[in-house]
């Protein structure tokens, strides 16, 4: 809803006239814009008060209906942005967030099971079948997995997945570039499974993404970070100074987020200080270099 429908709102609701006092400044400059534009609003003087009042209702209901053509009560049961097409004529006003979305993974190990309300997926049979394995994942939702969780960030690792320890028996997913707020919400719902590892990518946006998932993850899980093997001299050698430059500060709220959370290892003060001194960061696409 925008500032100036909630304001006529307001206006129409009460009988009488109200004072500006009664909105936001915002609203105030909407309205005085829309008297001059319409002149189905009046703006006088009370004493040392100024109010708005409503010249012609009817009118000002049209242009209401105008500006939001269906009501978002009656429209509740649709997709988050068919309702914002149906009361803001704009699909990306309002609530632009999906309700639910999708973790794909592959698992090799038939002895990996998440387990949902009254039903079960075995993620190695339909890995080897069909090359992934997914689940919708939303508020409510009681999926659960009986091995560890690890999350990758670029496609290049999850779709050619030679990297991984020959002894790797969990599940591998993908979450493209950052942790969606969905999933991120799922995972703070309840336990998901007993250890969960973020493998991003070593700049600003990776520890970030590693600190919002520690920040959310529930209580029951543990997290771990993905160290891949000599990455103190990849960063040295196939580190990216670009990248560096564009993600620096948001890589140095990461690390004292990081503090702040008790997570600061000697592992994070390692990269933070190799990261300084070359003015660099690290891909995941390094670790086949």
């Amino acid at each position: 809803m925008s500032i100036l429908s909630d304001a006529l709102k307001r206006l129409l609701a009460c009988d009488q006239p109200l004072n500006a006092s009664d909105f936001t400044p915002n609203q105030r400059k909407q309205l005085e814009q829309f008297a001059l534009n319409t002149r189905l609003v009046e703006i006088n003087k009370q004493g040392t008060a100024t109010v708005f009042r409503v010249v012609d209702r009817q009118s000002v209901i049209n242009r209401l209906r105008q500006l939001h053509p269906m009501d978002g009560e009656h429209i509740s049961s649709l997709p988050r942005r068919s309702r914002n097409i149906g009361t803001d004529r704009n699909s990306k006003k309002g609530q632009t967030g999906h309700e639910c979305s999708y973790l794909l993974m592959k698992a090799w190990n038939p002895d990996v099971v998440w387990h949902g309300e009254n039903t079960a997926m075995y993620p190695s049979e339909l890995t080897e079948r069909l090359g992934v394995a997914a689940i919708q994942i939303g508020t409510g939702q009681s999926w659960q997995s009986n091995r560890l969780l690890l999350l990758v960030e670029n496609q290049a690792l999850f779709d050619r997945c030679d990297w991984l320890p020959d002894n790797f028996n969990g599940c591998l997913a993908y979450y493209g570039g950052q942790l969606s707020d969905v999933l991120l919400k799922w995972f703070s719902e309840q336990k998901r499974t007993d250890d969960v590892i973020l493998f991003p990518d070593y700049d600003g946006i990776g520890l970030s993404n590693y600190v919002r998932l520690a920040d959310a993850l529930h209580p029951g899980s543990r997290l771990y970070f993905y160290w891949l093997p000599d990455w103190e001299n990849k960063l040295a050698t196939f580190g990216n100074s670009e990248i560096w430059l564009k993600t620096r500060v948001q890589f140095e709220n990461a690390m004292q987020k990081l503090n702040a959370l008790n997570a600061l290892n000697d592992d994070f003060i390692r990269l933070g200080s190799l990261s300084q001194r070359y003015g660099k960061t690290l891909e995941q696409e390094a670790i086949w270099l």
